[in-house]
């Protein structure tokens, strides 16, 4: 799951210690020795390409990506972000665990990999996918399990289950098609699922998850919190299917069947695990109601390997982890964006809708979500939607499940650019949460809206959406106006913020234009100064903070897009990517010495900020920011036209 680190989280957890860099096993020297070289990709072989496995989690943990033979095109994915092969986990990773599983299809050149390996010590599951054409690499697709229980119960098996390892009768073996064929019955019968499909499970099925079995086991049950309803974890494979207790997974997409490993009878797929969200309750086959607490859109990233025989899956071994919803995986068929409309600025259109009309429209939005309703809305032809950095349809993600509006309402209007924003707390069936909005206006028709939201039940998250509707004096000057004489351009207005992106990135709060009471309240939540008792480095200003080094672990802060600009308030909203790669240890502070960072800092992630900005008389008075966490490299999805 997506865990976020508030920045003020580096004040509050100082002291603690990181274990050293795991040394390398020796046992890999004989490894490197059986490296394949120079090996087309058709006579490469189950050991040939578990070698290559080897070679690359020899690289991995080294941190030097230049050791691997890999081609002049390769593409590399991480939790589904594009990257160089050398980013993300190739900073952090510093040793192996106990549980490796390889499976390889050597007439594709595509080898597949599932196991424990240590992220600055600590325990992570690595799904990874390499396809190997002409003895190099040319291909890399990986996901990152970061749940420290899931790591530690899945290395504690120890070795995988023998049946994921055991050769099919060559007169036996089904053919790829075959195996894609009943594996992929399972994404059908769970999604959606109604009990009345067809089930193509062994009697003797098993399934094991992020290292826990979660059928015919009734000791898992009991651990789990009486709100799931159900003890479904008791049931084998097809009695859990034919209860109809899944229709919680509203959709599984982009099912990929990458790898076919016939001799074993093993089909391996990377999917999306869809939660729309909007399934309240469910009732069983036979005839029992649970409700479900899930009250906002969710999606899981999967890598399930599935054993197959005559026709039966007799085996699941399948890792997850939450992702935004919507998230997308890199590879599959690009989806067609809508061309983005010109900026009124740059048309007949400029000035056409004025601040009433575009806090009006900001308004019809609101409206139509309450009602689940995008028809509502005066739409162009080729209006676009992202929520979370995701692209999604009209109508899906919080378009489901908001039920109203909190009380905390602030508007952004930027007329010369055809611009709204707002910032308000939302209610998903009692579930409150915090949603930033741009809007885009062309010829009085909505051509673009990106939403952000988070909300109070995001995991690893701080957000507190009472926090922004509490009154706070510093940031009352939000709703005022700026005399008419005292405003500044738009260029003024975003050059007198920047600095404050390089203050981050530079540890220097100097370079900041911060007036002297200026306050900054992040997903509700004041971070400078602190609003958190006992802690010392809480109570500096946000100059002082910034000047403690202790946000050297983001870096770059990039894009950075300044989307509206209120010169009649003299605001400035804009959506920025915080960046950390998870290298950074520790650092100096001046007059306390070296510092270890938070180990949250310690993995690499995004993270997409809505930033609003108060300037008056050139200097920032107030700063509210709405946050939600990205895998690392992730953007906004939006050009960065305004840089």
């Amino acid at each position: 799951m997506l865990a976020r680190l508030p920045r003020f989280l580096a004040f509050v957890m100082l002291g603690l210690a990181l274990a050293g860099i795991m040394a390398c096993p020796s046992s890999w020297g004989a490894t490197q020795q059986s490296q394949p070289k120079g090996i087309a990709a058709a006579t490469c072989g189950r050991e040939c390409l578990n070698g290559f496995v080897d070679q690359y989690l020899a690289a991995l943990v080294a941190h030097d990506a230049a050791r691997l033979p890999v081609a002049s095109t390769v593409k590399f994915t991480e939790n589904g972000q594009a990257l160089k092969l050398g980013e993300g986990f190739w900073g952090t990773a510093n040793g192996l665990g106990t549980f490796k599983l390889y499976f390889a299809e050597p007439e594709a050149g595509q080898a597949g990999f599932i196991g424990v390996v240590k992220e600055w010590d600590n325990p992570v599951i690595l799904c990874l996918r390499l396809k190997v054409r002409d003895g190099k690499i040319a291909e890399v697709e990986d996901f990152v399990v970061r749940d420290a229980n899931a790591a530690k119960n899945l290395d504690a098996m120890g070795k995988p289950n023998p049946l994921l390892l055991e050769t099919i009768p060559a007169a036996e073996r089904a053919s790829r098609e075959e195996l894609v064929k009943t594996a992929n019955m399972y994404f059908s019968g769970l999604q959606n699922n109604d009990g009345k499909g067809v089930y193509p499970f062994a009697d003797d099925c098993n399934r094991i998850e992020n290292g826990t079995q979660t059928t015919n086991n009734p000791g898992l049950a009991k651990t789990q919190p009486t709100s799931t309803g159900y003890p479904i974890s008791n049931l084998g494979c097809a009695a859990q299917f034919k209860t109809g207790f899944f229709k919680i997974v509203t959709r599984i997409r982009e099912r990929r069947f990458v790898l076919v490993d016939r001799e074993r009878g093993l089909a391996f797929a990377f999917a999306f695990f869809d939660h729309a969200g909007t399934v309240k309750s469910v009732t069983l086959t036979d005839g029992t109601t649970f409700p479900f607490t899930l009250r906002h859109p969710l999606t899981f990233e999967i890598g399930e390997l599935f054993r197959i025989e005559k026709g039966k899956i007799r085996f699941i071994q399948a890792v997850l982890t939450q992702v935004q919803y919507g998230t997308k995986s890199g590879w599959g068929p690009a989806s067609p964006r809508p061309a983005v409309s010109a900026p009124p600025a740059a048309s007949a259109a400029a000035g056409d809708c004025d601040r009433a009309c575009l806090n009006g429209l900001v308004d019809k939005y609101r409206a139509a979500l309450i009602e689940h309703d995008p028809a509502r809305l005066p739409l162009t032809k080729t209006a676009r939607y992202t929520e979370n950095a995701q692209d999604l349809k009209f109508g899906d993600g919080l378009w489901g499940t908001l039920t109203g509006w909190g009380s905390y309402k602030l508007y952004i209007a930027d007329p010369e650019d055809g611009q709204a924003g707002f910032i308000g707390i939302t209610d998903e069936a009692g579930m409150p949460g915090l949603l930033c909005v741009r809007l885009r206006v062309v010829n009085r028709k909505i051509s673009e809206i990106e939403a952000i939201i988070t909300r109070k039940e995001t995991p690893g998250g701080f957000t507190r959406p009472e926090g922004l509707a509490e009154p706070r004096p510093a940031l009352a000057g939000l709703f005022e106006d700026i005399p008419e004489s005292a405003r500044a351009s738009r260029k003024d207005l975003i050059a007198a913020t920047d600095p404050y992106f390089d203050g981050i990135e530079q540890s220097n709060g100097d370079i900041v234009p911060f007036a002297k009471d200026v306050i900054r309240v992040e997903n509700g939540t004041q971070t400078c100064p602190s609003s958190f008792t006992g802690s010392k480095l809480g109570l500096l200003d946000c100059r002082a903070q910034l000047n403690t080094h202790l946000f050297s672990y983001i870096f770059p802060i990039r894009p950075r897009r300044y989307t509206v600009v209120d010169r009649q308030r003299g605001l400035v909203l804009g959506v920025f990517m915080f960046n950390t790669p998870g290298t950074v240890k520790s650092v100096d502070v001046p007059g306390v010495g070296k510092v270890d960072e938070s180990p949250a800092a310690l993995r690499p992630f995004s993270e997409e900020v809505a930033e609003l900005f108060k300037i008056q008389d050139g200097k920032i008075t107030a700063i509210v920011a709405v946050m939600t966490g990205l895998p690392f490299g992730g953007t906004s999805g939006w050009t960065d036209s305004l840089q």
